[in-house]
């Protein structure tokens, strides 16, 4: 059996163009992280896993297939998990060899362990405290995948892995299993908030930058996120606090820094595409991309959000609003009505912007989700994309 020593990512049939681009530039199929939530169970208990990923290209279809594996607490080295071949060859997958389970398919999915996992060991072993890792394969691959899908027909979508047929990334990542009382646990960082040149950036929001332009990024983590906690060594326990560190990418655009440290309030900052200074970086076709952000901690435990971004045009009209209306139904949604609604790129209410906002061009209204607000009476405020920003005398009451 071949042994993988390093959890990581391998790429099948899968190519890049960014040869000399910076590793924070993201232009194919990629994994940037994976989320167990939580990173560290008790035995049998299930933790919810949940991938970030870019696209091979704008409208090729991505699916994800995950694999787990039952932990080794005796460390014999026998996990399915563990062995190359499987990466080489995941039609082996199929014959589902002792320890190993199909989780599901999709952007998430659902670990577990076996709840007699620690059975093998005495009651007093350390292991049991210590924990023991359950490893997870994602296969992100180049082609739609029938959720229902088995027998021959997943193993066709394996056949083609291996024949490079289709492009695939494979990522690896670990759930902690331990029978630590649950507050002792690792958690995952978190992600509070992300101020843009200072300024608090809204929910939902899209980031608008004008060509060129450099804008300070500034990540808000929970103040608790560094958790203390205990490593038993030959010569004694030792107490150690956790670092968190965060990374960003980008579908286009650079950063001043490839990783920050979220303890000093560290800034980084984004040089939005279309910089005279960067030519091999015009503004995207359509003025729009995305920025991803990753926090991890150095016990496993990860947190990421998705950024939307338009790369602004000054020759754009300020859009007015005149009326804001909230849902006729419970899966309608918020009707706003005025004039350049085209040109809107948010409407925001209070620190919320409308999720999936949208100008309808039948009704020249502009559209969205109504946002998740306490009750109240909240100031609407309307961004465009010519990077202006609008206050209104109008209120939005949250019921």
């Amino acid at each position: 059996m071949r042994r993988l020593s390093l959890m990581g990512v391998l790429v099948l049939g899968a190519c890049t163009d960014a040869k000399f681009a910076p590793e924070t530039l993201v232009k194919d199929l990629r994994v940037l992280s994976i989320q167990a939530e939580p990173p560290e169970v008790g035995p049998g208990e299930v933790s919810r896993l949940s991938v970030l990923k870019s696209d091979a290209a704008p409208g090729v279809p991505t699916s994800v297939i995950w694999v787990g594996c039952e932990p080794d607490p005796q460390d014999l080295g026998q996990s399915a998990c563990n062995d190359a071949e499987i990466l080489l060859r995941p039609t082996q997958i199929t014959d589902y060899p002792p320890g190993l389970q199909l989780l599901g398919f999709g952007l998430s999915a659902g670990y577990r362990s076996t709840t007699g996992v620690f059975d093998v060991l005495p009651s007093a072993d350390p292991v049991r405290q210590a924990g023991s890792v359950g490893q997870v394969l994602s296969l992100v691959i180049g082609e739609d995948v029938d959720p229902l899908a088995t027998g021959d027909k997943l193993r066709g979508y394996f056949e083609r892995i291996e024949q490079k047929v289709t492009p695939v990334v494979v990522a690896l990542t670990r759930v902690l299993v331990s029978e630590k009382p649950p507050a002792e646990r690792n958690r995952n960082p978190g992600i509070v908030s992300l101020a843009i040149e200072g300024a608090r950036h809204p929910v939902n929001g899209r980031v608008g930058v004008l060509p060129g332009q450099r804008v300070s990024l500034a990540v808000t983590v929970p103040d608790d996120v560094r958790q203390t906690y205990t490593v038993k060594l030959s010569t004694g326990d030792v107490t150690r606090t956790e670092k968190v560190v965060g990374a960003w990418y980008s579908s286009h655009g650079r950063f001043s820094a490839e990783r920050f440290d979220t303890e000093t309030g560290e800034t980084v900052s984004f040089i939005a595409p279309g910089s005279t200074e960067l030519p091999e970086d015009p503004v995207p076709e359509r003025r729009q991309g995305t920025l991803w952000l990753v926090v991890r901690d150095d016990r496993g435990g990860q947190s990421f959000e998705r950024y939307p971004f338009f790369v602004c045009d000054p020759s754009l009209p300020n859009p007015v609003v005149q009326s804001i209306t909230p849902p006729a139904s419970a899966d309608g949604q918020v009707v706003v009505t005025g004039e350049n609604l085209s040109a809107v790129l948010d409407v925001v209410v209070g620190d919320a912007a409308l999720g999936r906002g949208s100008f309808n061009q039948t009704s020249q209204t502009y559209v969205g989700d109504v946002p998740s607000l306490p009750s109240g009476s909240y100031p609407v405020t309307v961004r465009g994309r010519n990077c202006g920003v609008q206050t209104t005398t109008l209120r939005y009451v949250a019921p």
